[in-house]
């Protein structure tokens, strides 16, 4: 007993000396990212405290506002902060009492699951060849669609503008071109639903596709709702997509709700759009411009257009040609001189007419919280975007709510809505002549805009395709025009889990998709466009429309359901067996229907139209131009099942398989061609587990991967029906008939595209993950692809439609990233890609009267020109043969003149394609980019390139020889074209009609008229490599945290300035805006920003 008094007499003394030696802290545990509180963080003592293991309590857990109360022995000198999903802090305590926490989140234990759509997979069990990035790492100010910000993100994707304007789509390449005439594009999938609609033409060289405003339905997202981007590349990962996936699958996931009080956050950016740089246009100014058309005038060979021009009409209203002629500009007369040094000094600021600097801004408002019965994402942001080219625009309006619900502990229950609306405005165009960009390089400098007395000034030079003038000023055009697009959007998500078993679930989704588009075209009866319509609908010289304006409309509608059942069984066995299990089913249908009206004679006071009334004997009652009404019609359904599989032994071998069973009523005349087969089988090894390499203490990862499988694709504009368009043709007078254009005849063998994929890979990591990397190596095959064969013509038809062309794609790519430098202050990452694809036709038709050569053995995307030699004495273009020898255009082309006077080629067709020699790849050879994050204790910089190496441009010609017109303005590499006064020229002599030179003159009638395939513009002078490296994004931040604010209210303030495509380095690409549009004459510049914004969060 008096022991047993001893003993607790000793622990009352030891504890009263704990007691007296006890000190309590308190603090308050936040996430670094949204500095929102952290309900239930475990804060506790260090283990390596010694000797308090039997103190009580050793750890306590923060509250609802993420504080925390810590009583501890007073010699405790470091304690331990910890949340599931972050990385564990040491803090080391000094004499104070107070510890403000702020936890990462585990960028480990984040990645470990990727998300593909279809289901999630462990990266640990990964076999496939997959990328992803997270918002907010590539996030950019100024940049309205997710499309926009993944150039030289990911190896392997290469986005690159359509064009500059406001809102345009990007087209995006995931590992080449697997498609002749379907689309290239890559799916887009928003939280597990695959979106319709985001098809984009493939030529973006001619002004049509530039100028039509068009929308796609995943520029309606927000980017800062997405949470992060995931990049579906091999077979393996795309294969349980069916035949939408050969192009690549792009998986786009949003934020959603997380437990914990409600947290706001708004956003605010103000940015500031600069004028493009107008020297790099490289064009004539208005002196230069007039000593140019003098010498055009003085040029003897110099014969087309020669009245177009001030000069000119200055030179003929005084009669001043000849004395100019015979004795020079100091021979005419004084009037005439003056008149003409008059247009040295005058003429608008073209390129501030039709060019500006803006102000923009884009908002945004979140508000996301939740409990352990519900959570909630609720957004809306608005964007407004002025271009630089005035009268272009894009606004969008968006509202997104993501809600999960856990109904009880087996069932779940979440509702995703994404409604937006974009309001797109551009200018309106009839021709190419009058595109902005175009009209900027031909305008000639020393043309005004008013007269004196206020009244437009139209351009005489400018002409419609019939070269007949019609009154046209810029001006006038943009103000008595309009053309808008608006689009609505919304797509729904509904998804329900419920839990089975512990390793058994069923999920069911239904995504809706409706996307409604209304585009309007109006001209006024005082434009170029009505002008246009006006004049080439005339019957004996009066014109058939009625007086007023053109307007037109364009009503889209799309809807899409998309209904996917799927149960999933994921169960270890003997702790080292893993099985994943899923099957499912899918149905889908989409329709697009389109309504086009045109109305004439238009009044914008009334807004009514007045009928059309043909006078007996017009030919052109039947034309598509004059169609008051139109309609199309497109329904597709698809109904698939799936299934994958994995097995996992030991966490070091996987081996994964999946197959899908995708039918169509595309293909549906035979049976045996309505379904198709898509598979894939991969397997991936975790030698970094294995025994051997346990003690290899540098090596924190190495994982080899393979993948072989079959994709499909399906270009939607097929049919194996009798495919045509509906017209009227006139029959008798006064009559007309329904008839049918056949555009492609029928084939009941008509089948999906195939492209079979193999990847070879391996993940690499060292230093705890401080540096790692990723290198793939695929081949594609591509078969029975859709192109139009040649068939007798005993068949009714020249071409049909056959599944027999094929394609292959070979590549590799490299992505690192490293932890440059990692301290407590101080931290510096960097990532790295880099990609090469290399394509080429193996199959494809070539018709027999096609002039040009045939890809076949070539990349998809070859450049093929005429190889020069220079000038000869007379300025003219000489060239190379086969055999090497330096020949005459006479000889090269094999000309001879005929009885009537046309000069015409004794080469066959396919002789005359052998002229044609390969330049190059269209495609850059490699492609890439790479990003550096810098952060200093509340300061954090990043900066983010790509690079395009190796790509081959044809640009268009500054000039025709034979068409040198002196009404429109020139760049100034007209001063090195040959003459008489300048033989050191390098680029060929103008040429004109009969001037008595006998190659001259063969010269003219060649390339002005009998050329067939127009080769003049495929001369190797007008191609160019390109190899640039763009800084897309440079931003640079500063955050106060909860510590500096000391606010109840805002938990952080973030302030940022941020530069966007503010340089490029690499080949000149001057004449033109941008190296990404170098040869177009069409594409508006690429925005240049500064930006200032803040971020707050409440």
């Amino acid at each position: 007993m008096k022991k047993f008094f001893l003993l607790f007499f000793i622990q009352l003394l030891v504890i009263s000396v704990f007691a007296q030696n006890t000190r309590t802290i308190k603090g308050r545990v936040i996430d670094s990212k949204t500095k929102e509180p952290m309900i239930g963080a475990t804060v506790f003592l260090s283990p390596d405290e010694k000797g308090f293991s039997d103190y009580n309590p050793q750890g306590v857990v923060t509250d609802y506002d993420g504080n925390y109360l810590f009583p501890i022995p007073a010699s405790v000198k470091t304690i331990i902060v910890s949340y599931v999903g972050y990385t564990a802090q040491t803090v080391t305590l000094s004499s104070g009492d107070t510890y403000n926490i702020s936890l990462d989140e585990d960028a480990n234990l984040l990645s470990d699951v990727i998300v593909t759509g279809y289901q999630r997979i462990e990266r640990r069990k990964l076999t496939s060849s997959v990328s992803r990035v997270d918002a907010e790492d590539i996030i950019q100010v100024g940049a309205p669609s997710v499309d926009q910000l993944l150039s030289g993100q990911i190896a392997g994707v290469v986005s690159s503008p359509t064009t500059g304007a406001p809102g345009a789509a990007s087209k995006i390449r995931i590992r080449g071109t697997v498609s002749l005439s379907g689309s290239s594009d890559p799916l887009w999938v928003l939280d597990g639903i695959p979106l319709e609609g985001n098809d984009i033409p493939k030529d973006f060289s001619d002004s049509d596709n530039i100028d039509n405003l068009s929308n796609v339905s995943i520029a309606g997202l927000n980017p800062n709702d997405i949470q992060d981007i995931t990049i579906l590349k091999d077979a393996a990962a795309t294969a349980i997509y069916g035949a939408r996936a050969a192009n690549g699958v792009i998986v786009v996931t949003t934020k959603k709700g997380k437990s914990g009080k409600m947290r706001i956050n708004f956003t605010s950016d103000l940015f500031h759009t600069f004028k493009p740089q107008f020297d790099r246009l490289n064009l004539m100014n208005a002196d230069q411009k007039v000593n140019f058309e003098l010498g055009l005038a003085q040029n003897p060979y110099h014969t087309y257009r020669s009245e177009n021009g001030e000069v000119s009409r200055i030179l003929d209203k005084t009669g001043q040609l000849n004395s100019l002629i015979q004795n020079g500009f100091s021979g005419i007369s004084a009037d005439a001189q003056s008149q003409i040094n008059a247009l040295r000094n005058q003429g608008a600021d073209w390129f501030n007419e039709i060019y500006r600097s803006v102000v923009n801004q884009q908002y945004g408002l979140s508000l996301s919280g939740g409990s352990d019965i519900a959570n909630y994402y609720f957004s809306t942001g608005y964007y407004t975007e002025q271009g630089t080219t005035k009268g272009t625009s894009f606004d969008r309006f968006n509202v997104t709510l993501n809600t999960d619900f856990k109904i009880s502990s087996k069932l779940k229950f979440g509702v995703g809505l994404f409604a937006n609306q974009n309001d797109r405005k551009s200018y309106l165009v009839n021709g190419t002549y009058t595109n902005p960009q175009n009209y900027t390089r031909r305008v000639n400098p020393y043309l005004n805009v008013y007269d004196d007395n206020g009244k437009y000034i139209y351009d005489p030079d400018l002409m419609n395709t019939s070269d007949l003038p019609i009154p046209f000023n810029y001006i006038e055009e943009q103000t008595n025009s309009e053309y808008f697009l608006t689009s609505q959007s919304l797509k729904s998500i509904f998804d329900v889990e419920y839990k089975l078993f512990p390793s058994t679930r069923i999920t069911s989704q239904l995504g809706l998709q409706l996307e409604n588009s209304s585009t309007e075209k109006y001209g006024d009866a005082n434009t170029f466009f009505t002008r246009q319509y006006r004049e080439s609908n005339k019957y004996r010289g009066e014109s058939v429309l009625p007086e007023g304006g053109i307007i037109q409309n364009w009503n889209d509608k799309l809807f899409q359901y998309n209904w996917r059942n799927q149960i999933f069984f994921q169960k270890r066995f003997a702790q080292r067996h893993d099985v994943d299990m899923m099957v499912g089913m899918e149905m889908r249908k989409n329709n697009y229907t389109e309504i086009h009206t045109k109305g004439f004679g238009f009044d914008p006071n009334s807004m009514t139209t007045k009928p059309v009334v043909f006078p007996e004997g017009f030919s052109g009652i039947h034309s598509s131009q004059l169609n008051p009404y139109s309609k199309r019609f497109i329904e597709n359904a698809f109904l698939s099942y799936f299934a994958t599989a994995s097995y996992t032994l030991d966490d070091k071998y996987t081996l994964f398989g999946s197959l899908r069973y995708d039918g169509s009523d595309l293909f549906g005349v035979d049976p045996k061609y309505r379904y198709l087969p898509l598979w894939s089988i991969s397997g991936a090894w975790n030698a970094s587990r294995e025994e051997f390499l346990e003690d290899v203490d540098w090596l924190s990862n190495l994982k080899l991967r393979a993948s072989y499988g079959l994709q499909g694709n399906i270009d939607k504009e097929t049919s194996p029906f009798v495919k045509g368009t509906w017209n009227t043709t006139g029959f008798f007078p006064g009559q007309s008939i329904p008839s049918i254009n056949v555009l492609s005849p029928p084939n009941k063998y008509l089948r999906w595209e195939k492209t079979s994929t193999s990847n070879i890979g391996f993940d690499f990591g060292v230093l705890n993950g401080r540096i790692n990397m990723s290198f793939d190596a695929y081949s594609r095959l591509s078969q029975d692809l859709i192109n139009s064969k040649q068939i007798p013509h005993e068949n009714g038809f020249n071409y049909v439609n056959l599944n027999w062309a094929e394609v292959s794609n070979k590549g590799w790519e490299i992505f690192l990233s490293t932890h440059n430098i990692k301290g407590k202050d101080f931290n510096w990452h960097t990532d790295f890609n880099i990609s090469q694809n290399t394509s080429k036709v193996n199959k494809i038709n070539t018709p027999d009267n096609d002039w040009f050569p045939s890809r076949e053995g070539y990349p998809v995307n070859a450049v093929f020109g005429i190889k020069t030699a220079g000038l000869d004495e007379d300025g003219l273009m000489q060239f190379y043969n086969k055999e090497g020898d330096i020949v005459s255009m006479k000889e090269f082309y094999n000309l001879e003149v005929g009885m009537w006077g046309d000069v015409v080629t004794n080469h066959s067709v396919a002789e005359f394609r052998e002229l044609f020699t390969y330049m190059g790849d269209m495609d850059p050879k490699f492609t890439g980019g790479f990003n550096n994050r810098f952060k200093y204790k509340n300061l954090d910089l990043s900066i983010t390139t790509s690079f395009f190496l190796d790509r081959t441009v044809r640009v268009t010609p500054f000039y025709n020889p034979t068409q040198v017109d002196p009404g429109i303005n020139y760049t100034t590499n007209m001063n090195n074209v040959w003459s008489e006064d300048n033989k050191s020229g390098t680029y060929p002599r103008i040429l004109g009609r009969n001037t008595g030179n006998e190659m001259a003159d063969i010269a003219y009638n060649w390339i002005d008229s009998y050329d067939p395939s127009r080769s003049f513009n495929y001369y190797d002078i007008w191609m160019k490599s390109l190899s640039y490296m763009r800084i897309s994004n440079i931003r640079l931040g500063y955050t106060l945290g909860e510590n500096i604010l000391k606010s109840k209210h805002i938990s952080s303030l973030r302030f940022n300035i941020e530069a966007r495509n503010p340089f490029v380095f690499g080949s000149s690409y001057k004449g033109y805006f941008d190296p990404e549009t170098y040869g177009n004459i069409y594409s508006q510049p690429m925005p240049k920003t500064i930006s200032f914004g803040i971020n707050a969060t409440f």
